[in-house]
């Protein structure tokens, strides 16, 4: 398996971003984080995450918004195909985002068949926000409040969503960046739906989710040719529900 994810790794030009030692208030206030130097915001629901997690989360927030070669705002989260926990590495990486920045991060849940971000932060259905609200109310009216102060879920319940729902949440991403810092929105599978594709052409960018011993590599080169196609920066990818370590010269990789 570690012999095919490297194979995979190579052939999918996956590459790693160094990190600045100058840069924004926010870089410098999680990289400050990053080395013991600032404590994390408590307040509100946060996800709990093991020390390995904690770790991994923490290179991931930072090999996507503060490396060197690019500072993309609204980043793309999706899976290859179904069941690669693409959700749960979205949510815990906006979680750990937003508790050690300064910016407002909101986080989208754009897979409209089966909306699940709120689960992850325990939110009620009823708090969900419904189709008339999302089209005239300002997003920070309508986004709701899962973490610390400067965390927002914006979200459409599976039974309020329609044909049009994906159109009205891909239009409103040009207001989403006037009133967020950083914005990850959690998407269907690129190999299942257009949908990723759709979403990725008005971000900044696209981190690839694979599952562990379920991802295939062709699928993963078929879901990388989709993004090429649509001029989509792949801004790295994540081998997620792994049950075994990986050597450090392949995690370079990731």
């Amino acid at each position: 398996m570690e012999r095919m994810f490297s194979k995979l790794a190579d052939a999918m030009a996956i590459r790693n971003f160094e990190i600045p030692r100058q840069g924004n208030s926010d870089e410098q206030a999680f990289n400050g984080f990053a080395s013991g130097d600032v404590r994390a915001r408590t307040s509100g629901q946060t996800l709990n995450l093991n020390e390995q997690t904690r770790e991994e989360t923490i290179r991931l927030v930072r090999q996507v918004f503060f490396s060197g070669r690019s500072k993309p705002q609204v980043v793309v989260f999706s899976g290859v195909e179904h069941g690669s926990g693409c959700t749960w590495v979205c949510a815990r990486t906006a979680d750990m985002l937003a508790a050690h920045v300064d910016g407002w991060v909101c986080l989208v849940d754009a897979d409209l068949r089966s909306p699940s971000l709120r689960r992850h932060f325990e939110i009620e259905t009823s708090s969900i926000i419904v189709n008339e609200e999302f089209l005239s109310a300002p997003v920070r009216q309508t986004a709701g409040r899962p973490g610390g102060p400067n965390l927002w879920l914006l979200s459409l319940s599976a039974e309020r969503a329609d044909s049009q729902s994906f159109e009205r949440l891909r239009s409103r991403v040009p207001e989403l960046r006037n009133e967020f810092s950083y914005i990850l929105i959690d998407a269907p599978p690129i190999n299942s739906h257009a949908d990723a594709a759709l979403l990725g052409g008005v971000a900044d960018g696209l981190v690839m989710i694979l599952g562990a011993n379920d991802t295939r590599r062709d699928a993963a080169l078929r879901a990388k040719e989709t993004l090429h196609a649509g001029g989509i920066p792949l801004l790295g990818a994540v081998l997620n529900k792994r049950t075994f370590p990986i050597p450090e010269k392949l995690y370079k990789k990731l």
